[in-house]
């Protein structure tokens, strides 16, 4: 194939996700490519539990949003037009603030993030993300992600967490 591979917002091709609480759409690269991108959609007060990748490293670029992300010990406010790359191996996490959903582009050199949404995703009945999330139990959601290079090694950031960082950054 010698053509370009254009993928629009609203482009029936491209799958799309429930995962967690979030709505995650996976973008079509050209055949052959390993690079796999996923848009996300995060609501308010969405925290991934503090994890780490052995064989990711984990970025993405900030469409719409606030977030507080801690990578290692250093922690952040970021948002719209931020760019955040976090190395394989350090621990990290995050949590979505203020008053609306966070968009951001994840762009990763491998697929084991991605081929964890399918596992414990479910087809997206819209582009929006669930009204009706769904959690594993910590057990179940610890033993996927094992087998797809994600190993979480403690909870979610907590609403006071992000308010002592918040309060802390002002």
């Amino acid at each position: 194939m010698s053509a370009a591979v254009i993928d629009g917002p609203q482009n029936e091709e491209a799958q799309a996700w429930w995962f967690l609480d979030l709505l995650v759409v996976e973008h079509r690269c050209a055949p052959g490519m390993e690079t796999v991108v996923l848009e996300m959609t995060l609501p308010v007060g969405s925290s991934a539990p503090l994890h780490v990748h052995d064989d990711l490293d984990d970025t993405w670029y900030i469409l719409e949003g606030q977030m507080v992300v801690r990578c290692g010990d250093d922690v952040s406010v970021v948002g719209a037009g931020h760019w955040v790359s976090m190395p394989r191996g350090v621990p990290h996490t995050f949590r979505v603030v203020g008053d609306t959903e966070a968009r951001i582009l994840l762009v990763h050199d491998n697929a084991t993030f991605r081929d964890l949404i399918r596992d414990l995703g479910r087809p997206a009945g819209a582009r929006v993300v669930p009204t009706h999330p769904v959690f594993p139990s910590p057990e179940e959601l610890a033993r996927v992600a094992a087998s797809h290079d994600l190993t979480p090694i403690g909870p979610p950031m907590s609403t006071d967490d992000v308010d002592g960082i918040l309060a802390g950054s002002h």
